[in-house]
């Protein structure tokens, strides 16, 4: 059995082979911001576990699933888990709580976009901007000093930019997800 941190710490979900089949359990904390996906993580794509749903004071995943369609999805073996909002509470499905600035894209799975494992996993558990350029892509995190600091992994590539209003937190990117140092004339100004 594997057991994979969910949100930060504050959910869990295991997957048990029996079969030819994933057994998947999932659990998060009900915080009433609206319905979340949960996801099994691979080393060459990801799969959608399930949705969850209230029970006892929590929410709750329960499915099972074909190795086989995990394995063409590149979910098997899985390499990790992640727990996204996929709409927020009182949000109209199909359309974004808010306006991505001009340039920008919402991007609900930027996980899809990285070339590598640790950084798929750091980055699947929540949505961020994407802006495609010439020679590479961007990701921006949206930025709160204090809350935890968005791609960890990546924390020296990060330049803190306001973008339409609000403070994020820019990656760069080469083609296919090798992260790239930041243009200095980018920095964003904290004062």
């Amino acid at each position: 059995m594997e057991r994979f941190s969910l949100d930060g710490g504050r959910g869990w979900l295991t997957v048990r082979e029996e079969n030819g089949r994933a057994r998947i359990e999932a659990e998060l904390p009900d915080d009433r911001r609206g319905l979340y996906k949960g996801w099994l993580l691979g080393a060459h794509g990801r799969a959608l576990a399930g949705t969850f749903v209230p029970e006892g004071g929590a929410l709750k995943l329960r499915r099972t699933l074909s190795l086989d369609e995990l394995r063409r999805q590149g979910a098997w073996p899985p390499a990790g888990a992640a727990a996204e909002l996929a709409f927020a509470a009182g949000a109209v499905p199909g359309r974004e709580a808010a306006a991505p600035p001009a340039g920008w894209q919402w991007e609900p799975s930027p996980a899809r976009r990285m070339g590598e494992p640790l950084l798929a996993r750091a980055a699947g558990e929540r949505r961020a901007l994407y802006r495609p350029e010439e020679g590479g892509f961007s990701l921006a995190y949206p930025f709160d000093p204090a809350a935890p600091f968005p791609l960890t992994p990546l924390f020296c590539f990060a330049s803190v930019r306001r973008l339409g209003g609000a403070w994020y937190a820019v990656f760069p990117f080469r083609p296919g997800g090798c992260p790239r140092p930041p243009d200095p004339a980018e920095a964003g100004d904290l004062s």
